[in-house]
């Protein structure tokens, strides 16, 4: 009889640890495929996703180059037009209708995040992001804009992570 609730409290400690870890797996995939929209070369990764209280949300982690105060410059451009969000550049000023609704913040390691405060895109917009002397874009077309999710924000600041995702994929396939 011992043995017997021995043997059953085993298969529900391991059920529970399996299910426990398949969640966390489909947790992690899914958390890869809600990324924001992205754009990643060599050097960084520019995201834009709009969070909950519809904050539009710009992060640039573009390292600052050594030598130069580290100037930084966010704008948009809707065809032709390049419009001037926020900035610290002494001398350039922001479209009016952005001087009081929009603030930057430094990302750890290095690079800023602009937030424009309840703001969507009604069209399909290039943002672009200058830091000291250095300039990223990214085209974002109307609709593609996704939530910004913790899941998301937590992978994208330990970009590793998705390096797993294949083995997360074939763990998953493995199980079922």
């Amino acid at each position: 009889m011992v043995n017997m609730e021995k043997s059953k409290h085993f298969k529900i400690q391991s059920f529970v640890m399996n299910t426990s870890y398949s969640m966390f797996m489909w947790i992690l995939v899914l958390g890869v495929l809600m990324t924001p929209a992205l754009c990643q070369d060599d050097e960084s990764i520019m995201t834009v996703c709009q969070e909950e209280d519809n904050d539009l949300r710009v992060d640039c982690p573009l390292e600052p180059k050594h030598s130069f105060h580290t100037d930084f410059e966010f704008s948009m451009s809707k065809g032709q037009k390049e419009i001037i969000i926020n900035t610290n550049i002494s001398g350039i000023m922001p479209e009016p209708r952005f001087r009081h609704n929009t603030f930057v913040t430094e990302l750890e390691p290095y690079g800023f995040r602009l937030t424009i405060m309840s703001f969507t895109i009604a069209e399909n917009t290039t943002f672009i992001c200058k830091v000291t002397k250095v300039q990223r874009t990214l085209f974002v077309e109307l609709g593609s804009i996704e939530p910004c999710s913790a899941i998301s924000v937590f992978l994208l600041g330990y970009p590793w992570l998705s390096l797993l995702l294949p083995v997360c994929i074939i763990q998953l396939w493995e199980a079922f």
